[in-house]
């Protein structure tokens, strides 16, 4: 292939930190005008222009840049240089169809979520929810239910089937939050995919394990789907396709490519909770997995979340126990210790902690030195194993890797755009999730109850099948 049939795409995705002294010297050395250089270098541009390369010397300059800087406030220029392997009419009709994605929207600011409501205080247990406002929600759902269960009781129907009320929800469903959470995974796992050092690779798949636990600090329930339902669009460079196939436990099957084939992403997410007078219990089990081109086969498991004061004391949230990234293919992983200076119940009479309840610490081991726990995530870690790596860091803030930093909260996020067509069975389309979104809440709470309704029938007509099928 000579150097003309090689294309340059531009992305808005903050995938490259380039300087923007380096960019522009490379091109005038290989001759393009000064208003392409202007369009070329110009911040936040959706694949604003397709050019191609007049040496191939160039791309392994751009190559070499991106796989040899760390991110850094040096390089602050969202540039992204993909080489790829199509024709002028391919790369105009993907260009084409990027302009016709639509930004998706959500109703509230969850970016600066634990910004504008949280405080962090070493003295707590955990991130401190201040929003008095949010707070009365959860008092008002528990008189609500109380109300209910009442009026059920005198009614002589059951309390089974009581439907939360809609004003405890988010107006996102657990579908559209997971896209949410992976709104700094193009950069991360395109980082990740052109890293060629297992270690380094490791590195990043870590810091992007620690982006999504910073996006997932919520107080509002989201929707559970229903069986059949779906979600899909694009974040930055990632297409993204979910699919809600069991009612309890809640699971969600997701599949996401990288348009350019770096790596996708695919699995199932089990959804659990337990709910207390005060506490909740959450977590997210099952098989996620990272696959890059290169055939590396990584499994991320997440550490399982405790909201505190539901309906007396201090609301405090924050992950407890451990997490892994697992790097199936090379046989090491990321062991992760969630608030690691908690002292625990007996322990908290008589010593104060040092860090803030958002801190975490952790290794890179084999994976052979540890024991894994599935259910609880309480995995063991071999007293004397040998590490790879340290590193610490705020999932609130940063991540560092032996006083590197990977990640930190400044970096600038992708939008979520829906595709050209989706499908009539996303859950933006949900009747009870409009109606809330538009501000109907009495309209929402009746969509909401008639499809809990429609799934109880469903589920007993299942049942009905799979007996008659033994």
């Amino acid at each position: 292939m000579n150097s003309e049939s090689l294309p340059l795409i531009i992305h808005e995705n903050p995938l490259m930190f380039m300087n923007k002294e380096y960019l522009t010297a490379n091109l005038l050395k290989n001759k393009y005008s000064s208003g392409e250089i202007t369009e070329i270098t110009q911040n936040e541009v959706p694949i604003k222009n397709i050019i191609k390369f007049k040496e191939e010397a160039l791309i392994k300059d751009f190559i070499t840049e991106f796989n040899n800087k760390p991110i850094s406030d040096k390089f602050n220029y969202n540039i992204i240089l993909t080489k790829v392997n199509k024709t002028k009419e391919e790369i105009k009709k993907e260009h084409e169809n990027y302009k016709k994605l639509r930004e998706f929207k959500f109703y509230m600011d969850y970016e600066n979520e634990w910004k504008n409501n949280y405080t962090n205080n070493p003295e707590k247990a955990g991130l401190l929810y201040t929003n008095e406002e949010g707070k009365n929600i959860g008092y008002r759902a528990v008189k609500y239910l109380i109300a209910k269960f009442t009026q059920n009781i005198m009614k002589s129907k059951s309390i089974l089937n009581i439907s939360l009320p809609v004003f405890m929800f988010d107006k996102r469903t657990l579908q559209s939050a997971f896209a949410y959470e992976q709104k700094l995974a193009p950069l991360l796992l395109t980082k990740a995919a052109y890293s060629n050092d297992k270690f380094e690779r490791i590195k990043w798949v870590t810091s992007y394990l620690m982006s999504f636990l910073h996006f997932s600090v919520i107080q509002l329930k989201p929707f559970n789907p229903i069986i059949g339902e779906t979600f899909q669009c694009r974040v930055g460079n990632i297409d993204l396709y979910i699919e809600q196939t069991v009612n309890h436990p809640i699971t969600l099957n997701i599949y996401g490519k990288e348009i350019n084939g770096a790596f996708i992403m695919y699995g199932h997410l089990i959804t659990d909770a337990s709910v207390y007078i005060n506490t909740l219990y959450s977590s997210r089990q099952g098989k996620f997995f990272i696959k890059f081109k290169d055939g590396t086969l990584f499994r991320i498991l997440m550490p399982p979340i405790i909201l505190k004061g539901l309906t007396l004391g201090d609301r405090l949230f924050n992950y407890y126990n451990k997490g892994l990234v697992l790097d199936l293919t090379n046989g090491f992983c990321s062991y992760i210790e969630m608030n690691p200076d908690e002292p625990g119940f007996f322990k908290s009479f008589f010593k104060s902690k040092s860090s803030f309840p958002d801190y975490f610490r952790g290794c890179i081991v084999e994976t052979k030195d540890v024991t894994i726990d599935e259910n609880g995530g309480d995995h063991k870690l071999k007293e004397n194993a040998k590490t790879y790596g340290n590193f610490e860091g705020e999932w609130t803030s940063f991540i560092s890797f032996d006083n590197v930093e990977y990640w930190n909260n400044n970096i600038k996020t992708y939008k979520l755009f829906s595709h050209e067509f989706t499908l009539p069975s996303d859950g933006r389309f949900r009747p009870d999730l409009v109606n809330l979104i538009t501000g109907n809440e009495e309209q929402s709470q009746i969509e909401k109850e008639n499809l809990e309704v429609r799934q109880r029938q469903d589920r007993k007509l299942r049942k009905e099948y799979a007996d008659k099928k033994k």
